[in-house]
């Protein structure tokens, strides 16, 4: 008992920044921080990625109560959370993304051009917020229900929680962005949302529409916006590495969300998939 308890301690102290380099403090999930990543792997900056576990326990050494005023966190309690190579703190997602892309040569040159890719990023957190994650938990269950114990909780997929009234309003809440940023897209006369300058929230937004593309409930929504599925294509090729890299060291071999969370999530204990951690 007192091993586990020490071990458990170890896995919740907090980690110093290391001064001259960039730290992130989000959880090991490849969720909402996973863009941010994403925007230092597509800048080739290196990062300190500090994946905290357990969930929501790894934030504690970083919390108010824990370092007081010291806390990377501003006063908020929440991640994600960057730290730049100066020491200066910066949280919320959206401000994370503007931060780190003015910071790394990832953003627009023109003040009217920040402005649109503000926005933007903004729409990528609205993506997130009103379907990547309202479906979720559906696709969770739904795996579940049919991988484990040879498909026999299927029929009780509706009553665990994938319904249809969850999965329809976010599939249209889907659909109706999609024509906006079709249209953004031929404003800005290039691959990504500010031209061919591949900046933050290009980054953002293709991060929330590549998980979100990847659920099972959702078609092919793009086939009538020509300009998005090139987009996506295009950042997909550049992103490749960092994702099967991601799939090998983080994901336990999983590709995408749902597949990598149903199996080291799963209620049933001889499914489960346990991760390494340091």
């Amino acid at each position: 008992v007192f091993c586990r308890i020490t071990e458990l301690r170890k896995m919740v102290r907090a980690v110093a920044h290391l001064p001259g380099t960039w730290r992130l403090l989000y959880y090991d999930a490849p969720t909402r921080g996973e863009q941010i990543r994403l925007l230092f792997a597509l800048g080739g900056v290196p990062l300190q990625d500090v994946r905290l576990w357990p969930f929501p326990n790894g934030l504690d050494p970083y919390r108010k109560a824990a370092l007081g005023a010291d806390s990377p966190l501003l006063g908020t309690d929440k991640c994600p959370c960057v730290t730049a190579p100066d020491g200066t703190h910066c949280v919320e997602t959206s401000n994370i993304m503007h931060f780190v892309g003015h910071q790394i040569g990832m953003a627009p040159q023109t003040e009217e051009a920040d402005e649109r890719a503000v926005n933007l990023c903004l729409i990528a957190q609205e993506l997130l917020d009103e379907v990547f994650y309202p479906l979720l938990m559906p696709m969770l269950v739904r795996r579940l229900t049919r991988t484990e114990l040879l498909g026999l909780l299927r029929p009780l997929s509706g009553l665990l929680g994938d319904r249809s009234a969850k999965v329809e309003p976010a599939v249209a809440a889907l659909r109706a962005r999609l024509p906006a940023l079709e249209r953004a897209l031929e404003a800005s006369g290039g691959t990504f949302f500010s031209g061919e300058a591949l900046t933050f929230e290009s980054v953002a937004l293709f991060n929330a529409l590549r998980d979100i593309l990847a659920y099972e409930c959702v078609g092919d929504e793009l086939a009538s916006y020509p300009r998005l599925a090139a987009f996506m294509a295009a950042l997909e090729a550049r992103a490749r590495p960092y994702f099967e890299e991601r799939t090998a060291t983080h994901q336990c071999g999983y590709p995408d969300v749902v597949s990598y969370l149903a199996a080291t999530n799963t209620p049933f204990p001889w499914s489960r998939v346990a991760k390494q951690r340091d």
